[in-house]
């Protein structure tokens, strides 16, 4: 992950607000392309989400093999 996915997501959500202003300002056909700016944010937000909870867990560790009774 690098920082270039949260520019994109800093630059879809400037893309939303633009297109909802232009939806209340009476331009009905900007609704349509808020919703999908908004769709794409929500996808970019959850690969993010992804991404770091992989990056949290680390590599997958097997657990320790049982160690031998004491004779």
């Amino acid at each position: 992950m690098g920082i270039e996915r949260y520019d994109e997501l800093a630059r879809k959500v400037g893309e939303a607000r633009a297109e909802y202003e232009e939806f209340i300002n009476g331009k009905k056909i900007a609704g349509t392309r808020a919703r999908k700016a908004l769709q794409d944010i929500k996808r970019l937000a959850q690969e993010a989400r992804i991404e770091i909870q992989g990056i949290k867990k680390g590599p997958a560790q097997s657990p320790p093999p049982p160690s031998a009774p004491a004779p």
